[in-house]
């Protein structure tokens, strides 16, 4: 869905007070400027479309309505003399060694601050905040985005400075006029748009939020210990071929045949290694034959086998 065009709701009277097209008169009675390029205006205030401030030349200058609007939600910051600060939550997981894992979580509510002196535009050096709030104790810096907002280098300047600092998102109403009343609930009195550049206490917050989840994971029953899996013998089967022992050993990587030494017998395995390309591990005292081996060996065997052949575990 497009967004929502916005015309220019506020302006700059004869007198320099930010005024609303509300209250201003009609046409070019109204006597006013616009706040980006500082040329005339027309108030209209007609009565198919929303009211708004026009250029008198016919031709609007760029970011107009964006820059009025701007200097609109930092006047009515600066006549409130007070905001709602938004909530903050944090949350947090942890893992133990052992497995059990908890969450956590740790917040601030929405609270309102009365502030002793605000000022717009202050020259704080590497900064220079929309607004800036005093308390007795506290200055926070505020600031408000319609177009342009707080980017990466200007929030670590901002972190670096270490006081509270919020941003408010007004684009993200995507109205297409305002008036005072409407800044009064979005800007001053609301929440919904605002949220936290720098908080100074959150390392509080998340400290108390991975207390939290580490206290539930060590309420949770401590899991049993997995007994150790016992290695699985490779098969082995055990024949007697004129009467003589041979073990045939399942390997993933071949079969091994072994037999107590008998010089007689060995030969007998030799030729079954030239034929179904078997060898000789010295390391291990058998023979290694082929996978595809196994059934003419077993067939070999049972030509000599004098009892039943049985599983060795």
């Amino acid at each position: 869905m497009e967004a929502t065009s916005l015309l220019q709701s506020f302006a700059i009277a004869k007198d320099g007070r930010v005024v609303s097209v509300e209250e201003v008169e009609r046409g070019q009675a109204c006597e006013c400027m616009c706040p980006s390029c500082r040329r005339p205006l027309i108030a209209r205030q007609g009565d198919v479309r929303v009211w708004h401030f026009a250029h008198a030349t016919g031709a609007d200058c760029e970011g107009g309505a964006e820059s009025a609007l701007h200097l609109a939600a930092k006047t009515a910051i600066e006549r409130a003399c007070g905001i709602t600060l938004p909530g903050l939550s944090v949350q947090r997981s942890v893992t133990l060694p052992d497995g059990r894992r908890g969450t956590g979580e740790a917040s601030i509510a929405e609270t309102w601050v009365d502030f002793a002196t605000v000022r717009i535009e202050v020259n704080l050096g590497p900064v220079v905040p929309d607004v800036v709030g005093a308390t007795a104790s506290e200055s926070y810096l505020i600031e408000v985005g319609v177009t342009h907002f707080v980017d990466q280098e200007k929030l670590a300047v901002l972190r670096e400075l270490g006081q509270p600092s919020v941003e408010i998102d007004l684009r993200g109403f995507d109205r297409e006029s305002w008036d005072w009343a409407a800044l009064e609930e979005i800007v001053i009195r609301g929440a919904g748009g605002k949220r936290w550049l720098f908080y100074p206490a959150e390392q509080a917050l998340i400290a108390a939020a991975t207390e939290q989840a580490r206290s539930t994971a060590e309420s949770m029953p401590a899991p049993k210990p997995i007994p150790p899996m016992q290695k699985a013998k490779p098969p082995r089967t055990r024949y007697w071929p004129d009467g003589r022992i041979v073990d045939l050993t399942d390997f993933p990587f071949g079969i091994a045949l072994w037999s107590p030494y008998d010089a007689q017998f060995n030969e007998v395995v030799k030729a079954w290694c030239r034929v179904f390309g078997g060898r000789w591990q010295a390391a291990h005292k058998n023979w290694l034959f082929p996978l595809e081996a196994k059934p003419f060996l077993v067939a070999e065997i049972a030509k000599r086998q004098t009892r039943s052949p049985a599983i060795i575990t």
